[in-house]
């Protein structure tokens, strides 16, 4: 069964309606989108999670990018 969630990427004006799977862990969505897991930090619903968290209908997904330096 599929569901429908909300992506939001940082530095895009504006989100995108996904269908995935039932069950998609939020790892196995980064994948699909090209997102590398290491580079990013995800936060569902406003809240910063693992990628190990499924999705679930009506989510709202934002990727933002880890910013490093010295």
């Amino acid at each position: 069964m599929a569901i429908e969630i909300k992506v939001k990427i940082a530095g895009q004006r504006s989100s995108r309606r996904l269908k995935v799977a039932s069950g998609t862990t939020i790892a196995e969505l980064l994948k699909r989108i090209g997102q590398n897991r290491e580079t990013v930090v995800v936060r569902l619903n406003g809240r910063i999670v693992a990628e190990e968290e499924c999705l679930k209908r009506g989510d709202l997904l934002e990727i933002l990018p880890v910013v490093t330096g010295g």
